[in-house]
């Protein structure tokens, strides 16, 4: 199902970003969400590293927060597993090698998503020199296989994505991912995706993005933004 008659959307850019994809889907909470995978587990991979073993309320936060982004991831990917990846394999089958790998790469993500959680909860309970050096190579490890999936989705998925889904389609996955949040999760994802932005990128979405959420991120901002300070040490 082709997309061609529909204009192009303008597609904004974060550091990290592989590629800024022209098309007539508005990527941006896509793009935003890849941002915030690749900020955060940056993050965490330096404050794991960093935190006393005897602040055990910093590491509780730490491994709450982690529970956080790994939700997000979750249903990031259970959104393509279920309606982008079947609906790219139907109309796209030139590109069957391209959707095979993009859903090979989340089965590899998976696996440090298990192991990071495994031993953030060891590390929890007795943290250890040798428990954080298993954490450190865990998260390592998922942000390197994630971030190398997040690139081919930037640079080969979202060039499908623009082709073969409708906006009226997109839309309606973006809806559906919302109703798996509630309203108190929404909140949290607004002030997580609208976090230390570059200043082009919130003017972008100052501009663009729904009053609603413009209101929400403003109430919020403040209060995430100390949250974080102290989360990062």
């Amino acid at each position: 199902m082709p997309t061609a008659h529909h204009p192009d959307v303008p597609q904004i850019r974060l550091p990290g970003q592989a590629a800024a994809v022209p098309g007539p889907l508005d990527m941006t909470n896509m793009y935003l969400a890849h941002f915030g995978f690749r900020r955060d587990l940056g993050r965490l991979l330096t404050a794991v590293c960093q935190v006393r073993l005897d602040d055990r309320r910093r590491i509780r936060a730490l491994a709450e927060h982690l529970a956080w982004v790994l939700l997000v991831l979750h249903h990031h990917h259970t959104a393509e597993d279920k309606t982008v990846w079947p609906r790219l394999r139907e109309r796209a089958p030139e590109a069957i090698e391209t959707i095979d790998a993009l859903e090979a790469e989340h089965q590899e993500a998976d696996r440090w998503i298990r192991e990071s959680e495994s031993a953030f909860a060891a590390f929890d309970r007795a943290p250890t020199e040798e428990g954080r050096t298993r954490l450190a190579t865990a998260l390592r490890s998922l942000a390197d296989t994630l971030g190398a999936h997040l690139a081919h989705e930037e640079t080969e998925g979202i060039p499908l994505m623009m082709a073969h889904i409708t906006p009226e389609e997109d839309a309606q996955g973006h809806k559906d991912i919302q109703k798996e949040y509630g309203l108190t999760g929404m909140i949290k994802l607004v002030a997580w995706i609208t976090f230390d932005l570059p200043p082009e990128v919130e003017e972008h979405l100052r501009r663009s993005a729904p009053k609603e959420l413009a209101l929400l991120g403003k109430l919020v901002k403040g209060r995430y933004r100390r949250r974080m300070a102290y989360l990062w040490g």
